[in-house]
Parts: structure tokens; sequence; C-alpha cells
């Protein structure tokens, strides 16, 4: 019997510490921003497995998503090193973060981005890691369902920036509540 007790005391104890989030955050999921780690560390690195595996002759050229704060973009940069670049207004494609899942040492990242057949497509990034481990690419999944191309996310300034001030009025929409018909959110 204790021995029944140890173990469940300690599966649940394991099963605390794993940590779970969703970036950008949907309902239901824990809040987190883009600068926590392991975000920075997981998106860089899934960035550049899908631009090898994707298509190695684009630039590197990547794209966060909505409501990311400058200071992600800073650090999503200095991982990728020389030969990346974050996505400005003129550009036409980029490797875009649609989505990234953490599930303890687990971790998916959605992506589209530019085939070299010049349409634009989905591949999700599976990485694995640890507390105080880099997460490194296991797989990648392609989705054969093309996908628009993606506008330039412009970063929020600072942690305390308003959205209305660095946002046109799509990327101001609520991205957890849905907006009604009269425009207000629920």
């Amino acid at each position: 019997m204790l021995r029944n007790l140890s173990v469940l005391l300690a599966s649940l104890f394991l099963g605390a510490c794993a940590t779970m989030a969703t970036y950008p955050p949907t309902a239901g999921s824990g809040g987190v921003t883009a600068t926590q780690p392991p975000l920075p560390q997981i998106m860089a690195s899934a960035l550049r497995y899908a631009q090898q595996r994707g298509n190695p002759n684009a630039p590197l050229v990547f794209n966060l998503p909505p409501r990311t704060l400058q200071a992600a973009w800073d650090d999503v940069a200095k991982r990728l090193g020389d030969g990346a670049r974050a996505m400005t207004e003129g550009d036409k494609e980029a490797f875009t973060v649609r989505q990234l899942r953490l599930n303890g040492g687990q971790a998916e990242v959605d992506i589209v981005y530019p085939s070299p057949e010049g349409v634009f497509q989905i591949m999700t990034v599976h990485l694995e890691g640890a507390f105080g481990v880099d997460y490194r690419p296991m797989y990648t999944q392609r989705w054969l369902i093309p996908s628009k191309a993606q506008t330039f996310n412009p970063p929020i300034a600072g942690p305390f920036a308003e959205p209305g001030k660095n946002f046109g009025p799509a990327e101001m929409e609520d991205p957890v509540a849905p907006a009604t018909d009269a425009g207000e959110t629920r």
C-alpha cells in the first residue's frame, strides 16, 4: 500500500512539473508571453529547422504571431544569428510562426513557409527538450494544404504597450474571443 501511494504521489508531482502552454494563448490555456523561456529558443529552433527542411534556398526572414513583444522578436533574431532577419512591411515572403504548443518535454510549432514551388504551405516542427536543456527539432509534419501569404505582424514596442497603438484594426481583434456582428468581443 505504501509503495502504491508513493508511486501515485511521484506521478502527481512529476505531472505538476510539466509545463503546458500555447502561444498565442487560446481559450482555456495559460497566459504566457513569447518572452518566457523556453519559448524564444523553441521558436528560433523551429524556424531554422523549417527553413532547412522546407526551403533551404530561401532567406530566413521570420514573422512572429500578432501581439508579440519586441523583446521576443529581438531574442529570436539573436538566437537565429547571421543570415536571418525579422520580416518588415515590404517583405512578401517569410517563415511565419502561427502557433506554439508546449507540453512538458514536447513542443510543436506551426509554421507557414514559402515552398520552392512558390506556394505557401504549413509545416509543424516537433521538438523535444527539458528544463535547462535546449529544445531540439526531431521531425516535421508537412500539411499539403496551401496557405495564404502571411502579412507582417508588427511587434509591440514594450511590455506595457497598448494594442491599439501598434496594430491595425485586424490585429486588434482578440484571438480568443471571436467578434460578434456588432464588432464587440464576447
